[in-house]
């Protein structure tokens, strides 16, 4: 059997592939029962509202408790969605579905990440986080033109007078989470002994939200990490619908979401070597600039190799915003509270993926579809402004 970090790996690809595979598609299915630019909006939020709430609990309880649970259900919760929506769908039940493979991931990757950040030697764990960006970067590449590839349009030839098909694609990722929770058999600590009884839970520090908080620059890396993420979340949630808008096929949006993936992997590969040449702060701030520049500039080009250039400089940018403040979070994480500050972390990115979405999506009814790349440009250039005048240790 495979040691248990290569283990961790495939369990962190196979969730990423789902979950970077599904959401594209989701946003598919709402626009085959007509979905407006609005409705979009609540779907692309319902992912991460209800793990918003549970966020911070569930770290705590993978402080006290350990990963392996987590790991477990999380994928286990993510296969049991895959197949629902095999089913024919209501806009109700793909939300439904939504904030269901969002509540999977979340514990998936709450469990991955506070396993890495445990890691006793410092540079152990920085190479560590490292290929566990590299491998999300993988997943996030591959994940949507296979889901393009597998999924397509059923009755006609022509796109525009077809209906979507994603049936493949969702046994597809079934199948996945599958082998994946078979994958994570073993891994992470486990709330039981050798001997078989419960193990009493870890005795945790006192004030774990506010301790956290009180970590210098920890707000400056929690805003850097929403703003990219969400910005993540709304180009894959409304390229769809800039596609159809243009006459661009599901392959095609699929292939330019996975040139972004391509993009940020290869940024991803070589942040070491930028952050020894810029420094991490002026580094990050100017990843976020990059990709505000490109989003700005997406709704003015329709030509596809306009757009696949575009793509490549916005997920270059994009790609670099997670892995700096993951390993920013993880190395100045208190003592104890690893799964918290790594569910704040990740709660701080779900708070700016259901506002956002949901507040973008709104103004993309009112004003037209250039907005939802607009406003994360704005948002982008914001923070990556505040992250530039922040103290953020070099």
């Amino acid at each position: 059997m495979l040691r248990p970090f290569p283990r961790l790996m495939i369990v962190t690809i196979v969730a990423q592939t789902v979950v970077s595979g599904l959401r594209p598609l989701l946003s598919y299915e709402a626009l085959a029962l007509d979905a407006s630019a609005t409705e979009l909006g609540v779907l692309t939020a319902s992912f991460s509202v209800v793990s918003l709430v549970v966020a911070v609990p569930l770290g705590r309880a993978v402080d006290r408790w350990g990963e392996r649970p987590f790991l477990t259900v999380g994928l286990f919760v993510m296969a049991v969605v895959s197949l629902s929506l095999l089913a024919p769908q209501r806009l109700t039940s793909l939300v439904a579905g939504s904030a269901l493979l969002g509540l999977g991931h979340l514990g998936t990757m709450l469990g991955i990440q506070t396993l890495i950040a445990r890691t006793e030697d410092g540079a152990q764990r920085d190479r560590r986080f490292s290929v566990f960006t590299i491998v999300n970067s993988t997943g996030q590449m591959f994940a949507p033109a296979a889901a393009g590839l597998l999924a397509g349009h059923v009755g006609s030839t022509d796109a525009a007078t077809s209906s979507f098909s994603g049936s493949r694609a969702f046994a597809a990722a079934a199948i996945a989470a599958a082998l994946g929770l078979a994958a994570s058999v073993g891994l992470g600590r486990s709330p039981r002994s050798r001997g078989g009884r419960a193990s009493r839970a870890v005795r945790l520090p006192r004030g774990g939200f506010r301790t956290v908080l009180k970590v210098p620059s920890m707000p400056n890396a929690l805003l850097a990490s929403f703003t990219v993420l969400s910005s993540i979340d709304l180009l894959g949630a409304y390229l769809p619908a800039y596609g159809a808008q243009r006459g661009l096929s599901v392959r095609t949006v699929g292939l330019l979401l996975a040139a972004q993936g391509a993009a940020s992997l290869t940024a991803r590969v070589g942040m070491l070597r930028l952050i020894r040449l810029l420094t991490r702060r002026r580094l990050l701030s100017l990843s976020m600039l990059v990709a505000a520049g490109g989003l700005a500039a997406l709704p003015l080009v329709d030509q596809l190799p306009g757009l696949c250039l575009l793509m490549v400089v916005i997920g270059f940018g994009l790609g670099l915003g997670q892995p700096i403040t993951l390993a920013w979070v993880a190395e100045h994480a208190p003592d104890g509270l690893q799964g918290t500050s790594m569910s704040m972390r990740l709660g701080g990115n779900l708070l700016g993926q259901t506002l956002v979405p949901v507040t973008v999506g709104a103004v993309a009814g009112a004003t037209g579809l250039a907005a939802a790349f607009l406003s994360p440009a704005v948002l982008l250039a914001t923070a990556g402004f505040f992250v530039f005048r922040s103290r953020l240790r070099e």
